[in-house]
């Protein structure tokens, strides 16, 4: 009989949950880092600018405003791995609810763009996806593509 990647449903992991939300801060944030080095190897391929909506959307929603090139590079990265750790704890919750691997972290990658797409455009700083160029849009699905299966990679290894 084959192994079954995912029973959902079921906690199928002795670790307590308090330990799975722990993992999955951690595993966002590896999932966040495997993303950001694809993306700079996309950059140096495509010559596309960095993006500062993350910092700006940062901006809007605790009320500053950067001041200096520092300041939007650290509050792009604290939005950049920070939704990263948060969409972990939610695919650490699936994960430790039975439903893993390949069609899981498929699921996730819906989660990664919700999140992004929601912040983004509730601050209205974001425009809708499917109004940005198709290889803007193409690059955004890879990149999260990228962040959820490295994620779910990590987690599925510590949770299982």
């Amino acid at each position: 009989m084959a192994h079954r990647s995912t029973t959902p449903g079921q906690v199928t992991s002795r670790l307590p949950l308090s330990t799975v939300l722990g993992l999955g801060l951690a595993s966002g944030l590896i999932g966040g880092t495997i993303m950001t080095l694809t993306q700079k190897g996309e950059q140096s391929l495509t010559s596309r600018p960095n993006s500062y909506v993350p910092a700006r959307t940062l901006e809007r929603l605790i009320g500053v405003r950067a001041q200096t090139d520092l300041q939007l590079w650290g509050l792009n990265m604290a939005m950049h791995y920070g939704q990263g750790a948060v969409a972990g704890m939610v695919r650490a919750y699936m994960s430790w609810r039975g439903v893993r691997g390949p069609f899981a972290d498929l699921m996730f990658v819906g989660v990664r763009l919700l999140l992004d797409q929601t912040l983004e455009n509730w601050t209205g700083v974001g425009a809708l996806p499917w109004t940005w160029p198709v290889e803007e849009q193409i690059l955004d699905i890879l990149h999260k593509t990228v962040f959820a299966v490295a994620t779910g990679y990590v987690l599925d290894k510590w949770i299982a």
